[in-house]
């Protein structure tokens, strides 16, 4: 399956605010606050570049990520069915493909209720509040003190809403950018980023849309015009998983074998959730984040 993008994401910022997301819902770039580097960006997606030439080349990472929106369009339909109701068979699948919320999704079931669980998603995907409204009623249906499975229902509906619309939504998880922990992949973009008093970026939507939108030109002027978003999700992970590797060796946060002895894929390929040891622990973090 390959995506066909729109001519908006070449060199044509201004109108990216003319997109709609398939729910009808706009996000609207944000102004940033921030300045982040060229050169950093270039640099990263040349890492990705070569570190996916033992692979085929970056092809086969985003006919995976396609493969994983076919499967979230399928479950969560653009226009919902009358008869549509996510199955348990269903929600097993997706939560598959979503690294963050794996090892998590039975303790949230348990405290909440799956079919409670189920409805929240369904008012997720389906509901009439703004995208922001939706994140946030979908997190707060798990207790305050389950601070684990807070973060995984956040990352659960950041996958959900993103794979099932990646043109229209951007990558909202928590590895991406976290404003309570100012950390995330946008943070590697900045320059001097260890030195900062504060990283000037929250959790909204409009500011993932815009820190997105930013990439476009990079990518454009790199000569990719296609699968646009699925490229940006692969910039981004590569360097928050660079980011990991840097700190293991530091501070143990993820064993020193995985490092060693693993291609460097793998890492950026769980945190996208198309990794071939889908449900299986293979020494990386649970919460990868510090700095």
């Amino acid at each position: 399956m390959q995506w066909q993008i729109s001519m908006l994401w070449y060199k044509k910022q201004a109108d990216v605010t003319n997109r709609q997301s398939k729910d009808g819902k706009d996000v609207v770039p944000a102004q940033l606050e921030i300045e982040f580097d060229r050169s950093i960006a270039e640099s990263k997606l040349n890492t990705l570049l070569e570190h996916a030439s033992d692979v085929g080349g970056v092809e086969p990472l985003i006919s995976s990520l396609n493969a994983k929106c076919l499967l979230f369009e399928t479950v969560f339909p653009v226009n919902r069915p009358s008869d549509w109701e996510l199955t348990e068979d269903q929600l097993s699948a997706v939560v598959r493909t979503v690294f963050q919320a794996r090892r998590k999704i039975d303790s949230i079931a348990n405290s909440i209720g799956k079919q409670v669980l189920i409805n929240g998603i369904a008012d997720l995907v389906y509901g009439h509040k703004s995208v922001e409204d939706r994140l946030d009623a979908f997190v707060s249906m798990v207790k305050v003190d389950l601070k684990k499975e807070r973060r995984a229902m956040r990352d659960l509906a950041a996958e959900i809403l993103h794979f099932r619309d990646p043109e229209g939504m951007p990558l909202m998880a928590r590895w991406v950018w976290d404003e309570a922990t100012a950390s995330g992949a946008l943070r590697e973009f900045i320059r001097g980023n260890d030195v900062l008093p504060e990283i000037p970026i929250d959790n909204r939507p409009e500011t993932f849309e815009g820190a997105r939108v930013w990439f476009v030109d990079i990518l454009a002027d790199a000569g990719f015009y296609r699968d646009v978003p699925m490229l940006i999700d692969l910039v981004q992970a590569q360097a928050y998983a660079d980011y990991v590797r840097a700190m293991s060796g530091r501070i143990g946060l993820i064993q020193a074998e995985f490092a060693q002895n693993h291609h460097p894929l793998e890492l950026l390929s769980k945190l996208l959730g198309i990794d071939s040891s889908a449900g299986r622990d293979s020494g990386v973090p649970e919460e990868p984040t510090l700095h």
